[in-house]
């Protein structure tokens, strides 16, 4: 066992290693500030819930989205590259936000920190598939997993409530800067580029058509659909009229009850129709670079003139809006292709379901935890424990503790759980772990005990290690070899969907169920409701669209 075991790791490069402790400084940055970032926000600094749900929807989806351009980026112009950049924007973000109060200054500084988050994550898993194969990936993406629970575990277990009780609360933000910043050193004196797939025509294009073949995947819909249309006159009649319908629809939505998300994603899709009906018209010929111009102009122009809109709010929009522009590069022949993307991209959406359920830990879990959670027990017993081996530390259980319990369950059993799994197929495997994911989030409603709530945790937390390293390490060995980071970037849309309508959602149920109506159990169970459904999407994926998994992907 011990030799299989040593022939196991040593089949790593040193790169791994070295991409290892990134992942573990970064990652315990990150959640060393998110243990306590929501309470901070509210008893410190005095923001409101609702608005703490704002921020944290707007920062979480650019960091989860961004990796889409700068994984095409990444394979375009190198990995090492995108490290040093990468590293300087979460430094410089962390420092800024430790040092501001007002709302408006801390939501920009932590947009600095998200830009640099989101271009470090698929440099990580990127690098870890080009340097793994079929035989070590399950087993590679374990210790990835495990590394950044590792440090999830250690910062807020140690560092972060000696900074936060000795020196104060925004000093866990300063260690964050220093934490990711003192990164570039070794990625100056260490990292070295990982090996490259053979050069072709997509590896030497400029940088404009990278940024654009970027959005090939999340744009495939609309592809299709616009193919579909123009199969014949009278579906192009029908589905015009259907589209009139939708916008009038989403126009109301949004003028009556201020729902603008909806208004907007039906904007982009009847935009991207628009481009790609005038692409098929234009000569190659003609002023071709023109069209995009003024695209770009009435786009602008639109989000800004619409109304009830933050400023921020329209910077956001405007840099999501404007990814349409990129039809105009986008070759859209290859419907075969596009099918791929499609459902690669529905595998996506419906997994994001489980993480609805997963960004609940970095704020409804949080402020539940403050104000019903009765840890006075927990607290007896391990300040028991401590005083039989001679430490009088008087421990006590808060907020940050949260992500220690998940992160501590990880690092416990994560190999153990990717040894099991490492043969097993990875939708079932998927389907297997939010279960357990729902059934934790569902004894929450059980009862406020801090037991009953460790016991909800632990278990969402097996669920969370059984499904994700799988799912990350089968898109690692089925993507492209040219477009690893592009496609490892692509997996983070979990993250721009969970957290997007996680943080809003959780934050207005709580508001509503926990602070006037005083009903935890309901939040829980409704969170509930939402795996179960996952569940049910994921295996009628599994049995009507997913393709039989290749060889090479059962690792």
């Amino acid at each position: 066992m011990a030799e299989a075991r040593k022939k196991g790791l040593s089949s790593f490069p040193g790169m791994f290693w070295v991409v290892i402790m990134f992942e573990f400084f970064e990652r315990g940055s990150y959640y060393g500030m998110m243990s306590i970032l929501s309470v901070y926000f509210t008893d410190q600094l005095f923001f409101s819930k609702e608005s703490v749900g704002i921020i944290k929807s707007t920062i979480q989806p650019i960091l989860y989205f961004l990796p889409i351009i700068a994984g095409a980026l990444a394979d375009r112009f190198g990995y090492r590259k995108a490290l040093l950049v990468a590293f300087s924007l979460l430094g410089g973000g962390y420092f800024l936000t430790s040092q501001m109060t007002s709302y408006t200054a801390v939501f920009l500084a932590l947009v600095v920190m998200a830009l640099g988050a989101g271009t470090f994550k698929p440099i990580i898993s990127g690098t870890i598939a080009r340097v793994t194969d079929k035989e070590n990936s399950t087993l590679g993406f374990g210790i990835y997993y495990w590394s950044i629970n590792l440090g999830a575990f250690l910062f807020p277990l140690i560092l972060v409530p000696y900074l936060k009780n000795n020196w104060g609360w925004h000093w866990v933000i300063v260690a964050a800067a220093v934490g990711t910043g003192a990164m570039i050193i070794p990625t100056l004196l260490f990292y070295k580029e990982p090996p490259k797939p053979k050069e072709t025509k997509e590896s030497q294009t400029n940088i404009v058509q990278t940024i654009a073949n970027a959005f090939e995947i999340i744009y495939s819909p609309f592809i299709l659909i616009f193919r579909h249309i123009h199969d014949t006159a009278s579906k192009k009649l029908f589905i015009n009229g259907i589209n009139l319908l939708v916008l009038a629809f989403s126009l109301w939505l949004f003028l009556a009850a201020g729902n603008f998300l909806i208004f907007f994603i039906v904007l982009i899709y009847l935009t991207s129709l628009g481009i790609l009906e005038l692409k098929k018209r234009i000569d190659s010929e003609g002023n071709k670079a023109l069209y995009p111009f003024i695209f770009g102009a009435i786009i602008t122009a639109f989000v800004w003139l619409l109304p009830g809109i933050s400023t921020f709010g329209r910077i956001v929009s405007n840099v999501i809006y404007l990814t349409v522009l990129s039809l105009f590069l986008i070759d859209i022949e290859d419907e075969a292709k596009f099918k791929d993307h499609f459902k690669f991209l529905l595998m996506i959406f419906i997994y994001s379901g489980f993480w609805i359920l997963y960004f609940q830990m970095f704020d409804s879990v949080l402020w539940y935890v403050k104000d019903y959670v009765d840890a006075s027990s927990l607290d007896t017993f391990v300040n028991g424990l401590l005083a039989k081996i001679g430490l009088n530390i008087n421990w006590h259980f808060d907020v940050e503790h949260v992500t220690v319990i998940n992160a501590g369950t990880i690092i416990f059993l994560q190999l153990v759980i990717s040894n099991i799994v490492k043969h097993t197929k990875a939708l079932p495997t998927m389907v297997t772990g939010i279960l357990f994911g729902t059934i934790g989030m569902a004894i929450l409603a059980i009862s406020t005990s801090i037991w009953v709530f460790l016991a909800g945790i632990i278990i969402f937390s097996i669920g969370e290690m059984t499904a994700h390293p799988k799912f990350i390490s089968y898109v690692g060995q089925t993507a492209p070899r040219n477009r690893v980071a592009t496609y490892m970037g692509y997996i983070f849309l979990y993250g721009v969907i969970g957290s997007s309508i996680g943080g809003v959602l959780g934050a207005n149920l709580y508001v509503h169920f926990v602070d006037v109506l005083n009903q935890p159990k309901t939040l829980w169970l409704i969170f509930s409701g939402i795996g179960v459904v996952t569940i049910i999407a994921l295996l009628a994926y599994n049995k009507f669209l997913a393709v039989r998994e290749p060889a090479e992907a059962e690792v």
